[in-house]
């Protein structure tokens, strides 16, 4: 079993992790304990980590539990190479500012983990920020927890962000078919069954049978209390970081990137492999143009 060293990152959430050596599989020891930190801390951290994106995809589907689909040299376990990067041809997101948000948070079967790797990371670059939907459950004053018992809200691909964007930078992901969802905003998180406080500002539309102004007026305060400065974590990107989280519990967001600015690439595991047929690729664009 490795001895890992743990420094938290913040009272609330997230843990930087050394001393793993990378090997698959890793040792059923080191596995419950590092499932047992991602539940209960929902952000690991692991500086100067160089590793493939076989380990990088083995981890993520290890975290949740995939055993079927995280063993070296199965089908199941193929590696998919995905970018985020700034000058990386045919990468996603490749500019602009990201609101907070949970990857597919418009779909019932949203990934429970997304994990980012630093392959190319020049200075100063952009980090990515996070806040626990968790804590911010935990922590919503009686007022509001009372104003959403029982209530649902809908989650969509249209622009809604961009009613919620304030200057020209934030990212627009246009899609060819677009899906809606509606669910609990106390929602129950499906793997560790802890209730999250389940809304953001990228992809929720509105709370169900609110009207608009009403339910606006509902959404900033929620957004204030979960996206208060002291709930918001932030990873400054180097070469060799390897970031996971709970894509359910954990929104993230980030800054502006710019084409011309320093290179930042990133490589991205989904786990667990949705299908995403019914989604097309999106078409990126600035709020402003």
């Amino acid at each position: 079993m490795a001895e890992l060293k743990l420094r938290a990152l913040s009272s609330a959430f997230g843990v930087e992790v050394a001393g793993l050596e990378p090997r698959v599989p890793l040792d059923a020891t080191t596995c419950r304990t590092l499932r047992k930190l991602f539940d209960e801390r929902g952000l690991l951290v692991f500086r100067d980590f160089h590793v493939d994106l076989a380990f990088q995809t083995y981890l993520s589907r290890m975290l949740v539990g995939e055993e079927s689909q995280s063993a070296a040299g199965t089908a199941a376990a193929a590696p998919i190479e995905y970018y985020v990067s700034n000058k990386e041809p045919d990468a996603g997101v490749p500019f602009g500012r990201l609101l907070f948000h949970s990857d597919l948070m418009w779909r019932e079967d949203a990934f429970q983990l997304l994990s980012l790797y630093g392959v190319k990371v020049d200075q100063p670059a952009v980090p990515t920020l996070f806040v626990s939907a968790r804590h911010a459950w935990d922590t919503l004053p009686e007022r509001l927890r009372a104003q959403v018992h029982g209530r649902f809200a809908v989650h969509s691909q249209d622009a809604t962000y961009q009613r919620r964007a304030v200057g020209a930078d934030v990212v627009v992901s246009t899609f060819k078919a677009e899906e809606t969802v509606k669910l609990p905003v106390g929602y129950r998180h499906r793997r560790t069954g802890k209730t999250l406080l389940y809304v953001c500002q990228q992809m929720t539309h509105g709370i169900a049978d609110l009207t608009h102004e009403e339910s606006e007026e509902l959404l900033e305060a929620l957004f204030e209390h979960l996206y208060a400065p002291g709930n918001i974590v932030e990873h400054h990107w180097r070469d060799g970081d390897l970031v996971l989280w709970d894509n359910l519990a954990l929104q993230h967001a980030r800054p502006n990137v710019t084409s011309e600015g320093p290179t930042r690439t990133l490589r991205k595991v989904f786990a667990p492999m949705v299908q995403m047929t019914r989604t097309e690729k999106p078409q990126f664009s600035l709020a402003g143009s």
